[in-house]
């Protein structure tokens, strides 16, 4: 049998692609197989003709990986970098119907009114409350209210939890959504004291270190998946094109994928498939029938998105800060609003103003199949309500993602550990996503990078033979 490919790479997120340019910039001959019509996944960017830029799904990066940086240099993009207004820092909660800045030191949770009085003692005892660890797998909310207690679990975790997940504090897994401090109140008796006592890593102490920054491009976040499809060539870059079947041969993999002209089938070196679990699943299913139902097992929840923009003269008060959370408890439609245009001015003409405006979640899923009037409708009146902004937007938008954000909820860490196992057993098959190690952009690029390192290492093990460039094949042992 010839293989085509080192590795075909199937899913054009920044997951695959960051896991194909890893393996191209190698010398290695990869193909990416995207089926929707474009690149990106969820990162998704328009311009309307108003002059508004849009970010459909992720609105901002933020990293300190230096590795994520040189690729931006790279790929051309330095100059396409903004970073995020200064007044951006300041994030709100919404209590009691009023956004309450959060406070980002101990002299302001004292000042705070986010909380009460004996909310502020019980989170300042944390370090001082010696509590034996949770039974089982226990949920975000149940570690927290332990550990901080009821008020500040209410107030502060659950936004930070469907702001960042879009999911429910009850049914998610501390162990699998805070790793670093479920292992420190493990360790330790309690957070602080555990975070205290973690042993230095020499490996992590050596690494090139920067400051976090929050930044985009100046065309949206989608000139990132852009510019590595540009990268990685037209020809090695497939869209609407669908994988439908994988099946090992010999040393090779077999790839089937349907397009336009009907079947075909390709043979490569390597299998990466960054994909959403859901879909993942059904590729392996003939591979590994634990490890597909691993997949299945893992949730999505659903966003739907609301753009609005407004004239500057519509706000009867400056929005200056990254927007605004809103805890369960709150029973608002949204699950935030980002000021968007506060973090990046260049989002919006001059003397307009966009928001951006999150609803649903595993919370409240039923509200992303609302009628676009419905979800604009609310999104609008809680602007009048909330901000402060007068009249009719001159703006609208809506994008639905039915399955926006995966869901780390109880056996979340036993489905990645059966999924780990498939890996080692098969090391020229590998799977990413969002569903690994977190769900921030960053992260799962990240996660295809580290996908493309284990790849790179099976294929030396081989023997390390490249495909020629040309599309010359290299025989394997049948």
């Amino acid at each position: 049998m010839i293989a085509a490919y080192d590795s075909v790479v199937i899913g054009g997120g920044i997951g695959g692609l960051a896991a194909a340019y890893t393996l191209y910039k190698r010398g290695y001959r990869v193909l990416v197989i995207e089926a929707a019509n474009r690149v990106g996944g969820v990162i998704h960017s328009i311009t309307t003709p108003e002059g508004f830029t849009l970010d459909c799904g992720p609105n901002t990066l933020g990293t300190k990986d230096v590795r994520l940086w040189q690729e931006l240099v790279d790929l051309g993009l330095r100059e396409r970098i903004t970073l995020a207004e200064r007044c951006s820092k300041r994030r709100f909660i919404l209590i009691k119907g009023r956004p309450i800045e959060i406070p980002t030191s101990p002299i302001g949770l004292i000042g705070t009114s986010l909380l009460s009085w004996q909310g502020k003692a019980r989170v300042l005892a944390e370090p001082f409350v010696n509590l034996k660890p949770g039974s089982g797998d226990e949920s975000v909310a149940a570690f927290f209210a332990r550990r901080i207690g009821p008020e500040a679990t209410n107030h502060l975790i659950d936004p930070f939890v469907a702001g960042v997940y879009a999911g429910n504090p009850q049914h998610l897994s501390v162990a699998a959504v805070f790793p670093s401090l479920w292992e420190a109140a493990q360790r330790g008796g309690s957070i602080v004291r555990g975070m205290l006592r973690k042993p230095k890593d020499k490996a992590r102490l050596s690494e090139p270190k920067m400051r976090s920054r929050t930044f985009s491009f100046r065309g949206g976040l989608a000139e990132w998946p852009l510019a590595l499809a540009r990268a990685l060539g037209a020809g090695n870059v497939w869209t609407e094109r669908q994988a439908v079947r994988l099946q090992q041969r010999g040393s090779l993999w077999e790839v089937t994928v349907d397009g336009a002209n009907g079947l075909e089938t390709i043979s490569s070196r390597s299998v990466i498939i960054a994909t959403p679990a859901y879909a993942a699943a059904n590729l392996i299913e003939s591979v590994d029938a634990q490890a597909a139902a691993a997949l299945r097992g893992i949730p999505y929840a659903p966003v739907a998105v609301v753009h609005l923009g407004f004239r500057r003269s519509q706000l009867s008060r400056e929005l200056c800060g990254f927007g605004v959370l809103a805890p369960s408890s709150e029973q608002r439609q949204f699950l935030g609003i980002l000021w968007t245009s506060s973090i990046f001015p260049h989002v919006a003409p001059p003397d307009r103003v966009l928001t951006t405006t999150l609803s649903g979640g595993a919370i409240r899923p039923e509200l992303v199949d609302q009628s676009e009037e419905a979800l604009i409708e609310a999104a609008i009146r809680d602007h009048q309500q909330l901000l402060g902004i007068n009249g009719q937007p001159i703006l609208t938008h809506v994008t639905r993602w039915r399955h926006a954000i995966a869901q780390y909820t109880f056996g979340h860490r036993e489905r990645i550990t059966t999924l780990e196992r498939l890996e080692q057993r098969l090391p020229t098959l590998q799977l990413t996503g969002s569903y690994r190690d977190g769900v921030g952009v960053p992260k799962t690029w990240a996660n295809g990078v580290q996908a493309a390192e284990r790849v790179a290492v099976a294929l030396a093990e081989q023997g390390d033979v490249m495909v020629r460039s040309e599309g010359r094949g290299v025989r394997s042992e049948e």
